[in-house]
């Protein structure tokens, strides 16, 4: 019964109004316990005002519990009144959010300096430290943030690194697993889960050796589903970083239920892991040769892709981003498709910017995003307008995350869908 339309909507965008939904009806509840309630309604509020513990505040917002708890002069009394906000406040979920407020808790009796690290400040220890709360063992920094943030972060006690023992949401990044902050109105990427109910594609792994570079490195080829049953060609995506593409970014999952929705045509990927990340990413022309001359021919030769470089990408994040950007545009008659994700662009002085600006526009399409959280977000505001100068067919999209895998995976699916995504006849792309 429902508009085709709507089954054309992703899972994100489905999400996105059911909890505008749950917002009208949040704030229709919050209107009403302000004022004067029907009979049935204001027994409810009753209740749950019973269900309070005692001593507290009408509501629950942080600076009146800290408020509150400074009026007490008995350290007796602020503990109590500390352990019943704490088992309030676990009702929610720590770091605990108040729109765009997010209010890291900690109880204990930390060694100092005590503080939080994370992508909101560059990773520096002892910028953000922690306040006690009055004479508890209760220690709180207190950050504003979007409310569509998603950020990575740990706490830094006596120069230890350690999760937040609050948090059990955490995201396993290059150096490890961070907690993860996730202000209210940001939305989890649930097409990087597993899904056993759809069909899945095919990994085949190969260890490739290069006569230009002369080493081996892992590559991956994902096959989606259908591949050993037809005789079709496909598209090719060159995924630099790829094993972490596939363990930390999920992009496996990604292009199976991407492809499971009918978002994107089908088309092979081909992780490639590099061996001397810093020196191949650094617009290295050797690596690139290695890509063009010996690692194409060799996929090519094994699995059916489509030759021209309409149908040929390349894609990666932070240097991986800025070699595939680089690539295509010296060679765009190998590659006609580059992504970058927080492309690492200020690399030799912005060298990537200064090519594109001072040479006339290759047939390349692109796609770029980054987030606010990074210092690279200056650098792609003035990236952006020179690739526009150019007229180079370009998607860019700036969240409000950091230089981070937890960022990077919840953006494959916006790649993916610029490049290949499925359209109905008569019917426009959904604008994203």
């Amino acid at each position: 019964g429902q508009p085709l339309a709507y089954f054309l909507l992703d899972i994100r965008e489905r999400e996105r109004m059911s909890r505008l939904f749950l917002f009208c009806a949040m704030l229709f509840l919050a209107t009403a316990c302000s004022g004067e309630l029907p009979g049935s309604l204001a027994g409810q509020n009753a209740a749950r005002e019973q269900d309070r513990p005692p001593n507290l505040p009408p509501r629950w917002y942080f600076a009146e519990f800290l408020t509150r708890l400074d009026s007490l002069a008995d350290p007796q009394a602020q503990t109590a009144l500390a352990d019943s906000f704490m088992n309030y406040a676990a009702r929610f979920g720590f770091p605990l959010s108040e729109d765009t407020l997010a209010h890291f808790l900690y109880r204990g009796n930390p060694a100092f300096p005590f503080s939080v690290a994370g992508d909101f400040n560059g990773w520096q220890p002892n910028r953000d430290v922690f306040s006690r709360a009055a004479q508890t063992n209760l220690y709180y920094l207190s950050k504003t943030f979007p409310r569509e943030a998603r950020l990575d972060y740990k706490f830094v006690l006596n120069n230890n690194w350690i999760l937040d023992p609050l948090n059990p949401h955490t995201v396993t990044g290059g150096f490890g697993p961070n907690s993860e902050l996730a202000m209210p109105d940001y939305l989890q990427p649930r097409e990087i889960n597993y899904d056993p109910s759809i069909p899945h594609g095919q990994v085949v792994l190969h260890t490739f050796y290069s006569s230009i570079l002369n080493n081996s490195r892992t590559v991956r080829v994902y096959l989606p589903p259908g591949y050993q049953q037809d005789t079709l060609s496909y598209p090719s995506l060159y995924v630099q970083d790829g094993g972490e593409y596939v363990q930390l970014g999920s992009m496996v999952n990604v292009l199976d239920n991407l492809l499971a929705a009918d978002r994107i045509r089908p088309i092979i990927a081909v992780f490639v892991d590099p061996v001397n990340r810093n020196q191949e990413y650094w617009l290295n022309d050797n690596y690139v040769s290695m890509l063009i001359n010996e690692l194409i021919p060799f996929i090519e030769s094994q699995y059916r892709c489509k030759p021209q470089p309409q149908h040929r990408g390349m894609m990666g994040a932070s240097l991986g981003g800025v070699i595939s950007l680089y690539a295509a545009f010296r060679h765009p008659e190998v590659f006609g498709i580059a992504g970058g994700q927080s492309s690492a662009i200020r690399i030799n002085n912005n060298a990537i910017m200064q090519l594109y600006n001072n040479a006339p526009r290759k047939d390349i399409r692109l796609y770029l995003d980054w987030g606010t959280f990074e210092s690279l977000q200056l650098l792609h505001h003035q990236f952006i307008p020179v690739l526009q100068s150019k007229g180079y067919p370009l998607t860019y999209n700036e969240y409000h995350e950091g230089h981070s895998w937890g960022n990077w995976r919840a953006h494959i699916d916006e790649l993916l869908i610029t490049f290949w995504e499925v359209t109905v006849a008569g019917i426009e792309p959904l604008n994203r």
